[in-house]
C-alpha cells in the first residue's frame, strides 16, 4: 500500500478502529445478550484488578505517545514509519500500544464483570496480531532492515 508515495503497512488506521470496535461490540453484547457474572460474584478484588489494568493500559499508551512525540516519529498505523523506536516502552515490547489496547479491554471485562469483554480481548489480540502487527513488521523490516532484525532479537513482540 502506498501513502504519499511511500509504503505503509495499512490503508486505514486499523488498530484503533479494531479496539474501539471491540469495546462497542462487547458493550452491545453485554447489554443485549448478557454473559457476565452475577452481581454478587463480581468481587471488589475483581473490580480492583480491572481498574488497575485500565490505569496501567492508559499509562502505557501515554508513555508510548510521549516516546513518539519525543522522537518526532509517526504514530499513525496507516502511514509509513519514520523512525525505529527502541527506547521507552519500546525497550520492553515491540507493540506497547497494542498491548495496552488488549489490557484495556481485559480490564473492562473485570471491572464491569463481563465475560464478553474478556472474550473480546482475546479476539482483539488475534486480530491485532494478524491484521496489524504482521503487516507492520513486514513494513518495518523493509524500511529498517538489519536494525529492525536486531531489534526483534532483543525485544519480544508483546511482552
Amino acid at each position: 500500500m502506498t501513502v504519499n508515495g511511500e509504503d505503509s503497512p495499512n490503508k486505514y488506521p486499523l488498530p484503533p478502529l479494531l479496539t474501539v470496535g471491540a469495546i462497542i461490540a462487547c458493550w452491545l453484547l453485554d447489554r443485549y445478550l448478557p454473559l457476565g457474572w452475577e452481581a454478587q460474584d463480581v468481587t471488589r478484588f475483581m473490580r480492583g484488578t480491572g481498574v488497575l489494568l485500565i490505569v496501567c493500559a492508559i499509562a502505557l499508551d501515554v508513555w508510548a505517545f510521549i516516546t513518539f512525540r519525543r522522537f518526532n516519529a509517526n504514530i499513525m498505523p496507516h502511514r509509513p514509519a519514520t523512525k525505529l523506536l527502541m527506547s521507552g516502552p519500546y525497550a520492553h515490547s515491540r507493540n506497547p500500544i497494542y498491548l495496552a489496547n488488549v489490557a484495556l479491554v481485559t480490564g473492562l471485562g473485570f471491572a464491569l464483570g463481563s465475560r464478553w469483554f474478556l472474550l473480546g480481548a482475546a479476539v482483539l489480540f488475534v486480530l491485532l496480531q494478524e491484521l496489524a502487527i504482521k503487516r507492520e513488521e513486514r513494513h518495518m523490516e523493509a524500511k529498517f532492515g538489519d536494525g529492525w532484525r536486531d531489534y526483534t532479537k532483543s525485544v519480544r513482540r508483546w511482552i
